[in-house]
């Protein structure tokens, strides 16, 4: 037990856990193709812009999980918005379920949980059904993306993707937002190191390989590519992303439902950087040593706050009570039984991955999941003012004669009077005013029909394959994104 006494700690960084090219060498951009991008989305259809922008760049499907904010009508007219085609659109249902993310064991533990640590969130069956819709579609390569996620070069995209040659899963580094828990983010901001690891925000999935599920709790990336990153499975591209903003402190209970995810994640690869197989993280003894250090992990937190800028110093100090409160309702033996369920569910999920088959339509692998079929999510909604306008063929244009112009321009200019409160001078026929008035107008009508003719000429002129490149075709530059949020 000495060695538990020695290394069992929170580790400020788990870099070392995920692999990377050798020094020197990147993969060669464009070796695997990618099959689609993959999106749990909660936030209005204007945050997937980022999303459809890179599934352009790389030419793949789209699959979109839609709840809370986000509502499949209002994707679909955004996709028709932007003309892209390529996209599966799911509503998912409150409270779906089906027998193929049936987690029997963990769902028995879960009452058992102190009431602080609630995690009710859908972020991991979107990733579970989004793991199983690709594999109905024979689909091998695809990438996770958040919708709170920005600047990821298209570039930057395929070289992660080209990793899965020698990974199984591939991350990002999200360190702009940091991509952290609560308690990690009031650790660097008291002055602890603080490093960000790779993340199911940014990821490159090889769905062909023995993968792992998504677990309904915090962390619940850490343990899908966990057993990747016992095997050295798990690869980190180095290549950031951005996150979109947001103060962490804001709602102090939040860290409190993190703490029980955080700590199972943490400690589960603190076993890692021990080289101690999963089976330790099962018995009593190795999660009171690992409790212990959690909790002295926050309290050095806490006892830093003086560092943090005074405008947060209040908020920071109430989450990370909100943390120690539930810390102090985990106890190891229900550490060591979620592990042990964990496992359990996750053999059984693997022999029904395996036995996932390749379904002959999208239309057929949702109606096996039991979700909308296509038709009710991806016909692309277009309004009459959205379709396209006919081609305008160039003619002869007929200049109106003169006599037709003064009368257009006398009608005008008696209905312009006209218009004033009514008078005795309403009723006197215009006389100089009105002549000047139609010969201003007449000059205005006859310039905008020469100009009209000069324009038409210009037309014919122009080659047909010019004009058409300057109306709508525009190459998409593959690079950087402005944020539009």
């Amino acid at each position: 037990m000495n060695r538990y006494e020695a290394g069992v700690r929170q580790h400020d960084t788990h870099r070392e856990l995920a692999g990377q090219c050798e020094p020197g060498e990147s993969p060669p951009t464009g070796r695997l193709g990618l099959d689609a991008i993959i999106v749990p989305g909660t936030r209005p259809a204007a945050y997937l812009d980022h999303a459809v922008t890179l599934a352009r760049a790389a030419r793949c499907s789209l699959v979109i999980l839609c709840s809370q904010q986000l509502h499949g009508v209002d994707v679909k007219e955004y996709l028709a918005a932007r003309s892209f085609n390529d996209a599966i659109v799911i509503d998912l249902p409150l409270g779906y379920s089906h027998p193929l993310f049936d987690f029997g064991r963990l769902h028995d533990i879960k009452d058992q949980l102190p009431p602080e640590c609630g995690y009710l969130i859908d972020l991991s069956m979107k990733r579970n059904v989004g793991l199983v819709l690709a594999r109905m579609l024979g689909w091998q390569r695809v990438f996770f993306l958040d919708d709170d996620i920005r600047d990821i070069a298209y570039p930057d995209l395929q070289r992660t993707v080209d990793m899965l040659g020698s990974f199984s899963a591939v991350g990002m580094r999200v360190t702009e937002y940091p991509d952290n828990s609560i308690v990690c983010h009031a650790n660097r901001m008291t002055g602890g190191a603080q490093d960000v690891f790779v993340s199911g925000a940014a990821l490159a999935v090889d769905c062909a390989s023995d993968i792992g599920f998504f677990p309904s709790i915090f962390n619940e990336d850490w343990f899908f590519f966990f057993d990747a990153a016992s095997r050295g499975q798990l690869g980190n591209s180095d290549l950031e992303a951005t996150q979109l903003v947001y103060y962490p402190f804001a709602r102090a209970e939040r860290a409190g439902w993190q703490e029980f995810g955080d700590v199972l994640a943490e400690g589960l690869y603190s076993l890692l950087h021990l080289h101690m197989d999963v089976e330790q993280a099962t018995t009593n003894i190795y999660w009171a040593f690992f409790l212990e250090e959690r909790r002295r992990f926050l309290e050095g937190t806490l006892s830093r706050v003086a560092e943090a800028p005074p405008d947060m110093r209040d908020d920071i100090t109430a989450s990370i009570h909100s943390a120690l409160k539930c810390l102090s309702g985990i106890t190891p033996d229900l550490c060591a039984r979620y592990v042990e369920a964990w496992r359990q569910d996750l053999k059984a999920w693997k022999q029904r991955w395996a036995e996932v088959r390749v379904m002959t339509s999208v239309a057929a692998a949702l109606e096996e999941l039991r979700l909308p079929t296509p038709a009710e999510t991806t016909k692309r909604l277009l309004h009459p003012q959205d379709r396209p306008p006919l081609p305008a063929v160039p003619g002869p244009v007929a200049i109106p004669r003169f006599e037709t112009l003064r009368k257009m321009a006398d009608h005008y200019s008696t209905q312009h009077l006209t218009l004033h409160a009514p008078d005795e001078r309403s009723s006197t026929k215009p006389s100089a005013i009105s002549a000047l008035i139609s010969t201003v107008l007449i000059s205005a009508i006859y310039c905008q029909v020469v100009a009209m003719r000069i324009f038409t000429v210009r037309r014919i002129g122009t080659p047909p394959a010019a004009a058409h490149r300057t109306k709508s075709h525009r190459p998409v530059e593959a690079g950087y994104v402005k944020r539009s949020d």
